[in-house]
């Protein structure tokens, strides 16, 4: 469970660097899908802040997607529970995607629990037949896209307010300013918002936090440590020797929030004692983000195991790059590194929305390019043969969408290193 001290006190951080927000506008709990975690969310709560809504009052709720001993709607309730305590709200508003939307309408079926929700928002998920609550009586909007290649054959929900989305990934219609749009119309009695893009702030820091967490399961790396470093995108090195922060996780997976530069670019390397060191390099924010999420390796399942098979000695470099807003699509999205391309129709068709791809070589140390077979069924994430040399005096350069980040060639066996393009 989130430890509330901790997040409440970040979030309090957060809303005094807001320069308004609207206090009387209900609470919002975001709930996340299979696989993912909290930052689902991050770019539709800094679009909500961006509309005059407080920090402070959106919330998200981790859950384990791939436990199946696990009991998220009690969890959940009991999360719903401290939030309407926390903002002295009689009710919330809740939002769900995916595999989470399964979970908050099952959850929502039940008249004690639907009478603390004002409206429900099911985006990207399993088909229904009526609006949420008992009876359907919670106000529902459904979302849904018809190039959804996850969730198939999305259709409008009789009694509920529908938006049929095109063009848009699995990824995409959680994340979009489409849905984003919608969202706030639905909660505001059909007032268009402000502004659908991200409002830059104009202060020259961010307050920057988060939580580390196991992958899939989100667990909570407890009292591990995070050292941050400053670094150059375009020459993969860092800016300084020592770490400008070193932090240590709370029994949550929470690290204390800090302020940087605008147009920081940073690097989280992160040392759980039980996996593999992580380093994540992230691009600047253009507003706070209380939702920096850093993920580390399961030991265990059958991720776990699909996991282990990346090489961890001197000979080589294992990258992974995650695209946090959109699936990388062939024929839409271009992505290579060192000019081997990843995304192809092999590699990145529609309907297995990647979204991270693990490149690492398959032992004869000639990049192929091709997919690994024996990284699972592909769906959201694959693995790609390329062979990158470890040289601490090299770097590689990866081009997204014509957005490019160098990295350093450092050995599995010290790191593995994640590019994430917001």
């Amino acid at each position: 469970m989130i430890k509330f001290a901790w997040i409440l006190l970040l979030f309090s951080k957060l809303c005094m660097a807001q320069p308004s927000c609207d206090e009387s506008k209900l609470p919002i709990i975001f709930v996340h899908g299979f696989l993912a975690s909290g930052d689902t969310w991050a770019t539709q709560i800094q679009r909500f802040s961006s509309n005059g809504y407080c920090d402070e009052r959106m919330f998200v709720f981790d859950w384990n997607s791939v436990g199946i001993k696990q009991k998220p709607d009690s969890l959940l309730d009991m999360f719903i529970s401290k939030v309407l305590v926390r903002t002295g709200a009689a009710k919330i508003n809740l939002v769900a995607h995916s595999a989470g939307g399964g979970l908050c309408y099952g959850y929502l079926n039940d008249s004690v629990r639907s009478a603390r929700v004002a409206h429900y928002i099911h985006v990207g998920s399993v088909k229904i037949k009526q609006p949420a609550g008992y009876n359907g009586d919670v106000p529902t909007l459904n979302i849904y896209s018809a190039d959804d290649m996850i969730v198939k054959g999305g259709a409008d929900v009789p009694g509920a307010t529908n938006l049929k989305e095109t063009g848009m990934d699995h990824l995409q219609v959680a994340s979009s300013e489409e849905s984003f749009a919608a969202m706030y119309r639905f909660f505001n009695d059909n007032r268009e918002p402000a502004m659908v893009t991200i409002m830059t702030d104009k202060s020259p820091n961010r307050l920057i936090g988060g939580r580390a967490v196991i992958l899939g399961e989100n667990s909570p790396l407890v009292n591990d440590s995070i050292l941050v470093y400053s670094f150059n995108p375009k020459t993969g090195r860092r800016t300084g020797r020592e770490p400008f922060k070193r932090m240590v996780t709370d029994s949550s997976g929470y690290w204390p929030a800090f302020e940087v530069g605008k147009k920081s670019y940073l690097e989280f390397e992160v040392h759980p004692r039980q996996a593999r060191v992580i380093s994540y390099f992230i691009e600047p924010s253009p507003r706070n983000n209380a939702h920096l999420y850093l993920r580390c390796l399961p030991s265990s399942g059958m991720l776990g195991s699909m996991l282990r098979s990346m090489p961890e000695d001197d000979r080589q470099t294992v990258i992974v790059i995650f695209s946090a807003n959109n699936a990388i699509v062939s024929g839409r999205d271009e992505l290579s590194i060192d000019g081997i391309p990843l995304s192809s129709d092999t590699l990145t068709p529609a309907n297995k929305t990647i979204i991270a791809s693990f490149l690492y070589d398959d032992g004869d140390g000639i990049s192929s390019g091709k997919a690994k077979k024996s990284f699972g069924p592909g769906i959201f994430l694959n693995a790609v043969d390329v062979m990158i040399k470890a040289d601490n005096r090299s770097t590689t350069e990866i081009i997204y969408n014509g957005r490019s980040i160098r990295l350093p060639c450092r050995p599995s066996k010290e790191v593995i290193q994640v590019a994430v393009f917001n």
